[in-house]
């Protein structure tokens, strides 16, 4: 097994999953220890179980989407909310499975969503029931719904949070599994505790931010839909990261305004006290990234995300497709800085070199610095060269790896990956069929979504 960062990536992809199904089956897991009460049939304490199981991964669902900064290095932003989506659609299949399977065992469970019998319970199971449908389904349909981000992200919360309070009252109000008492305190906290956990991330962390402001400093325009946003700390140091990571960034005069948005840094990271944001226009909230005015206030969450250089790579191939430059740059300027020599292949891909921000500074750049190397490819077939050499138009696919990427940078390389889904989709599936070791290849997606 190859080691990235100084951890073997087999041991620590074991070591996530065992922890992340030892923390699903918690609730169960709690739920049978001490005394128990006579079995009542294989098909509904098997509903019983996949409720339990069901209401740990929800509840999982927090830790992995709380911005933790040890989850987001270790695994990586982009896996984790792909993984997150997955598991997110399994915890729904669980937990609508849970009265499923109990009703078919035993029809005399419908009574649970009766009104007749029981107003408030029936009330209760029946809203929670209708929240998880609600939250798959926005998933699912919001680029097709137009929901602006913020409206979700903050919708997404709330239905998560309602189902994570209704399910911890159920198994308290239901009390077949939740005594003695201690039992029954011992689940309230393991199946509550997420709400807290919400309640940090919308109210705590929003207070800890408002005390640590920054000022736009400059709005630039890079090219047509594009601007590059620069900030500077308020009576505080900034905010120290590494080249490839990602912030999480308000720009409103208070912490607590909804439009909260992810965005990559692309200054040098020697210079925690000034940051900058290449952001393009491509809708919602960015589309108004031009307006921002400056000397108005932003406040900034993080570092998070793992998409930088691992520790001991000697060469470096980095595959950007439009607005995906951005990672790059970082690692390219925070190179600059430090004086450093590992050889960086960047392949920027791009309708047209009217349509690739930093073409002035990648000129100087490459032209300066014998270890930066600098391709263009170009979706529709070029009228001039201007920056350097179109290497190639198209699409970037194998045939163009071949031509450009070295046969070292093949057998010993890191590629690191980032612009639109397709394209690092493409890119990806053409690597690993030319026998690219997985652990080499490193993704950035820029869909929070």
């Amino acid at each position: 097994m190859r080691r990235v960062r100084g951890h073997t990536v087999g041991g620590r992809a074991a070591s996530g999953v065992v922890l992340y199904l030892l923390l699903c089956l918690l609730p169960l897991v709690v739920a049978c220890v001490g005394p128990l009460p006579p079995g009542r049939g294989f098909w509904v304490e098997f509903g019983v179980a996949i409720g339990f199981v069901g209401a740990g991964m929800m509840g999982v669902q927090f830790v992995l989407t709380a911005r933790f900064p040890a989850f987001s290095m270790s695994m990586g932003q982009d896996t984790l909310l792909r993984f997150h989506r997955v598991a997110g659609m399994l915890a729904a299949g669980f937990t609508l499975g849970h009265p499923v399977v109990l009703i078919a065992a035993d029809p005399g469970y419908a009574s649970f969503f009766d009104p007749r019998v029981n107003l408030p319970r029936a009330g209760a199971l029946t809203s929670v029931t209708l929240a998880i449908i609600g939250l798959i389904a926005l998933s699912v349909l919001r680029p097709r719904l137009a929901i602006r981000y913020e409206w979700w992200r903050l919708s997404h919360g709330l239905l998560a949070a309602f189902i994570m309070l209704v399910a911890a009252a159920h198994v308290v109000m239901v009390d077949h599994y939740s005594e003695p008492l201690a039992k029954k305190a011992a689940l309230v906290a393991v199946i509550g505790a997420p709400v807290l956990m919400f309640v940090h991330m919308r109210v705590v962390r929003p207070w800890r931010l408002w005390r640590r402001p920054w000022r736009v400093v400059s709005m630039e325009r890079e090219i047509d839909r594009v601007w590059t946003v620069r900030l500077e700390p308020v009576g505080h140091a900034g905010v120290r990261f590494r080249a490839g990571q990602f912030a999480w960034v308000t720009f409103a005069d208070s912490a607590f305004a909804l439009r909260q948005h992810p965005f990559t840094i692309a200054s040098d990271a020697g210079r925690p006290g000034s940051l900058s944001f290449t952001i393009k226009q491509l809708g919602d909230f960015t589309n108004q990234i031009g307006l921002i005015a400056p000397g108005s206030t932003a406040f900034v969450e993080g570092p998070a995300g793992n998409f930088v250089i691992p520790a001991g790579a000697e060469r470096v191939v980095f595959v950007a497709g439009g607005i995906g430059i951005t990672p790059a740059m970082a690692i390219i300027r925070t190179a600059v800085a430090a004086g450093t020599s590992r050889p960086f292949r960047l392949i920027y891909a791009t309708r047209t070199l009217g349509n690739a921000p930093f073409r002035d500074e990648l000129e100087r750049l490459a032209a300066a610095h014998a270890w930066l190397t600098v391709h263009h490819v170009l979706e529709e077939s070029p009228e001039g060269l201007g920056l350097g050499v179109v290497e190639a138009s198209g699409f970037v696919d194998e045939a163009v790896l071949r031509k450009l990427v070295s046969a070292e940078e093949f057998r010993a390389g890191v590629f690191m990956i980032c612009g639109p889904v397709p394209m690092m989709d493409g890119v990806e599936g053409a690597l690993l069929d030319m026998g690219v070791d997985r652990a080499r290849v490193r993704s950035e997606r820029f869909d929070m979504g």
